[in-house]
């Protein structure tokens, strides 16, 4: 998966939105908050290019959380982050 760099994460008020810039800029209703592991998957797509598995195993290191609740919230937060447009395959 590839993080679509027409979306920026901004912090307002100690909380972090994914918000549309460039040509996603009008875009407003694909704006969303982020809670904590959210915002550890988009940064971790920031930074390379990964597949699914790849996020999982990244989150079970970074989180303490049994495999199978780990791999419902990734499952989750990719769905919705590519109907948005924030996550391409």
């Amino acid at each position: 998966m590839k993080y679509n760099t027409e979306f920026s994460v901004c912090e307002v008020a100690g909380q972090s939105f994914l918000v549309p810039t460039g040509s996603k800029v009008m875009d407003v209703d694909k704006m969303t908050d982020l809670n904590e592991t959210a915002l550890f998957i988009i940064n971790s797509l920031k930074e390379k290019d990964m597949s699914k598995d790849e996020l999982l195993g990244k989150m079970l290191e970074e989180y303490d959380v049994d495999r199978q609740t780990a791999e419902t919230d990734l499952t989750e937060f990719i769905e919705m982050a590519m109907s948005l447009g924030v996550i391409k395959p």
